[in-house]
């Protein structure tokens, strides 16, 4: 057996171990104490990208310029979870070097970093590359994630878990890394191909296929998408014979263009108005082959729901989102900047703001598998306002007058207003009982009415007066005349 022979041997021997390893199960079946068999709940990550690359240009000098870089890679995550912990391991795929980043520690972070964005339900990977690399570099990031799914309890035994990968690439003067990694369109693991053919068999292409990152896109309608379809057996730079094509079917779509990036297809486009449309994408390789796949877009258009422009500290507030029960990736947020100040996926959303909160301006928004609204609610968080003299009536006694006073808060027995003479013919003021009710149907009910009676004080002069509320709170009504 020749020197090649031996290798090709030794290659596939170890492509049959690594196959072996993948079908094993991530960790071993646990008991519980009953003897049942316990399985982790999964955690699904989908990250935007495939593969980032820095592309460095040196000269003969030693200079380095710095020609293009992909520095963020934003991996959402699904289902909703607390108490998250996440880290990256990112390995050196030509030394074994593995260098561990989680999301507030300081090691590797000139190098790369990683956060939490709990608003997107997403990690955010950044990286900057020493642009002083002299070879060409090959970087496989491994995420790892762990948390407890809403509504669930938060203990080990029920903690989620979950990973999925994707690789950086340091190129310096166009030159490949020795190290190849590519994606067969499987989510949590990436295999190493060594180009080899089969002994006895001429090298060729090898397989082709495309792969789309999301199957199926529910947005709210005529919102932006965008997916990426991943390429397989073909560099789409030179490989492709053009652009590849996109046929549409099912309920109409707007905007749908499409564009490659590195090893992938993008296609952005603009959610149907309702129903649900597909994509076909087909590319032709320069040998003629021909690769399909194709994915779902559902418009999704809810009823708008009815939001209060301004909200007072300390009343409960109830909003119906407007959303059907049950669907999958939908939620109606409340939200103070980056703060959830509440989240619900069905039912009714029920929020009470305090009193440090005036002032705030807060939104309200729905977002479907963390996208939002183009446009989302705005809540203005207000004090409430100063009474009001809605009216000075006259009565069956013409000494005497009833003054409305409209007053506000979140409890009729609170903020109470009382009436001021300024000046003027009266000789008395005194609050009728058993008028207090709501000034109008609102719902909640921060506005009420409280009545007062006036007495003239000498019945020979005419009987005019200026009067004033204040409430609890020291604020002042405008100040109103009776003649």
């Amino acid at each position: 057996m020749d020197q090649r022979q031996r290798r090709r041997v030794e290659i596939y021997f170890i492509l049959y171990l690594l196959a072996l390893v993948l079908l094993m199960p991530d960790r071993p079946v646990e008991l519980a104490e009953d003897g049942t068999a316990t399985t982790p709940v999964r955690i699904d990550l989908f990250p935007e990208r495939v593969r980032l690359s820095c592309e460095v240009k040196r000269d003969s000098l030693g200079n380095a310029l710095l020609v293009r870089m992909d520095s963020t890679n934003v991996i959402r995550y699904s289902p909703e979870l607390t108490g998250v912990s996440v880290r990256a391991l990112i390995e050196d795929v030509a030394s074994g070097q593995v260098l561990v980043v989680q999301e507030d520690s300081k090691s590797g972070r000139r190098f790369a970093s990683l956060r939490h964005d709990r608003s997107r339900n997403a990690f955010v990977f950044t990286w900057s590359p020493l642009i002083d690399a002299t070879v060409s570099k090959t970087f496989r990031v491994t995420i790892q994630a762990n948390g407890v799914p809403m509504n669930g309890v938060a203990t080990d035994a029920l903690r989620a878990v979950g990973s999925t990968q994707f690789v950086l690439t340091t190129i310096v003067n166009d030159q490949q890394p020795p190290q190849l990694v590519f994606l067969p369109g499987r989510r949590d693991t990436l295999v190493l191909r060594e180009e080899l053919p089969p002994a006895g068999q001429s090298s060729g292409p090898g397989e082709f296929w495309l792969e789309p990152a999301r199957t199926s896109i529910s947005m709210f309608a005529l919102q932006e998408w965008t997916n990426r379809i991943v390429i397989g057996g073909a560099d789409p730079q030179r490989d492709l014979m053009g652009l590849p094509t996109i046929r549409l079917s099912g309920e109409a779509m707007s905007d749908v263009a499409r564009l490659i990036d590195q090893r992938t297809i993008v296609i952005t486009g603009r959610a149907p108005r309702s129903g649900v449309a597909t994509v076909e994408v087909s590319a032709r390789r320069a040998d003629g082959t021909v690769a399909s796949t194709s994915f779902t877009v559902s418009g999704l258009n809810y009823s708008r729901p009815v939001v209060p422009d301004i909200v007072y500290p300390g009343v409960d507030y109830l909003i119906d989102p407007k959303m059907p029960t049950n669907a999958v990736g939908v939620r109606a947020v409340l939200r103070d900047g980056g703060r959830e100040l509440a989240a619900v996926v069905d039912g009714q959303l029920r929020f009470r703001m305090s009193t440090r909160d005036t002032g705030k301006t807060i939104v309200f928004e729905r977002t479907i598998d963390g996208v939002a609204e183009t446009s989302p609610h705005l809540l203005a968080v207000r004090p409430f306002p100063a009474p009001v003299i809605r009216e000075i009536r006259r009565d069956q006694d013409p000494n005497k007058r009833s003054v409305v006073v409209q007053f506000f808060s979140h409890d009729r027995t609170e903020n109470r207003p009382t009436l001021r003479v300024i000046d003027g013919n009266v000789g008395a003021v005194r609050k009728l009982s058993g008028y207090l009710r709501p000034a109008d149907n609102a719902k909640p009910t921060v506005s009420w009415i409280e009545v007062f009676e006036v007495t003239r004080r000498e019945e020979s002069k005419p009987f005019v007066f200026r009067v004033q509320a204040t409430d609890e709170r020291g604020r002042e009504s405008s100040i109103t005349s009776a003649d």
